[in-house]
């Protein structure tokens, strides 16, 4: 059995359930890169594996950035950039393997690397923005209530 790169744990949870819930299958697509890398795969699998990373990476990354969009995330701009240039490396790496290279150690430590801080540092702050509003909404009912 091959030992995960990276495992879920609370501490990368946002707070918002359908979310983590996508970032969790992230986690699984890359351990299972992972595993191929570690089995010395080449050709098909690895590009079933990077297709298969690309096309969930674009589903997250849409309903993430509708999320965002209709809540009005005041660093939409810049998190979005984040999202494209995730893509872009993605799809480099795949020509590379359609070329016929490997999935490169330097490729998988990115992704891991990137998934982490992007959930640690981008989607907290979208969250917590996203608590933030949604508590003063419910605060400001409140004190009117009780002004009454």
């Amino acid at each position: 059995m091959t030992q995960h790169l990276i495992d879920w744990n609370s501490a990368y949870s946002i707070g918002l359930d359908e979310i983590d819930d996508q970032h969790k299958v992230l986690f699984d697509i890359i351990n299972g890169m992972w595993a191929s890398v570690i089995n010395r795969e080449k050709g098909a699998p690895l590009l079933d594996a990077l297709d298969e990373l690309e096309r969930y990476t674009v589903t997250h990354f849409t309903a993430e950035e509708a999320f965002m969009r209709s809540h009005g995330y005041s660093n939409f701009e810049a998190h979005k950039k984040q999202h494209d240039q995730f893509i872009s490396r993605v799809r480099s790496e795949r020509q590379s393997i359609e070329a016929g290279g490997p999935v490169s150690l330097d490729m998988i430590n990115f992704l891991k690397d990137w998934l982490i801080n992007h959930i640690l540092v981008q989607d907290k702050a979208y969250a917590a923005e996203f608590k933030n509003k949604k508590l003063g909404v419910l605060g400001g009912f409140f004190s009117r209530l009780l002004r009454i």
